[in-house]
């Protein structure tokens, strides 16, 4: 037992910062332009919903679920499980809420207006993960080509679901969060194992959610 206390997060990575981010890199590479496709989708739906159109906020939750697939597909199952034996786990927790998603949009309805620090806290949010994330890596000091984007890669989708979530006021709002949250605190850890400064990126965007989802309360 005495020998586990000398073990620090560092000693449990897989892999070294640099394999994980060529990974990050040569993906990116893979299918660019799709991310300004998909950034560009995500905004011709979230901003629509962040002022009350009501077709468009329908269309909302169907839109992270595609994210979410994609992510659990092409960047955990198809990439990231080659150098972490945990992500074919991670795959299939991120198809399971991308059927949640589904389920919420189908029983939703017309989704209740969230309260003003819930909508203003939602849309800062989705704009953090469709906007900002991208710049993480070059704030990080790592190349541009390692840019995290939503739809793409987990870290910008969850915060951007995250910021939905607030914007809709979703009733069933627990259902949707255990799978977002552990996630949030595996990537955050994981980073912060490998030193990178991105670790505060899964960290705040986690922190934030929670911040708002109580303060709106009052």
């Amino acid at each position: 037992m005495s020998d586990w206390a000398t073990y620090t997060l560092q000693d449990l990575l897989m892999f070294s910062p640099r394999v994980y981010f060529r990974l990050i890199e040569r993906y990116n590479q893979d299918f660019w332009p799709l991310q300004i496709v998909l950034i560009a989708a995500a905004l011709a739906v979230l901003v629509p919903a962040a002022i009350h159109v009501r077709r468009v906020r329908l269309a909302v939750l169907p839109l992270l679920a595609l994210a979410w697939a994609f992510c659990a597909w092409q960047f955990l199952w198809v990439r990231y499980a080659g150098i972490n034996w945990a992500m074919p786990y991670a795959a299939a927790a991120f198809w399971i809420q991308a059927a949640l998603l589904v389920f919420a949009g189908l029983r939703a309805g017309d989704p209740a207006p969230a309260g003003r620090l819930r909508h203003y806290g939602g849309i800062g949010l989705s704009m953090f993960g469709l906007l900002a994330y991208p710049f993480s890596a070059w704030l990080a000091g790592r190349s541009p080509v390692s840019a995290e984007t939503f739809g793409m890669m987990p870290d910008p989708t969850v915060a951007t679901t995250f910021g939905a979530m607030l914007l809709l006021g979703q009733r069933r709002l627990w259902v949707l969060l255990p799978i977002p949250v552990a996630w949030s605190l595996y990537s955050g850890l994981t980073l912060w194992a490998m030193r990178d400064p991105g670790a505060l990126g899964p960290l705040a965007a986690f922190a934030a959610f929670f911040v708002f989802l109580v303060a709106g309360r009052r």
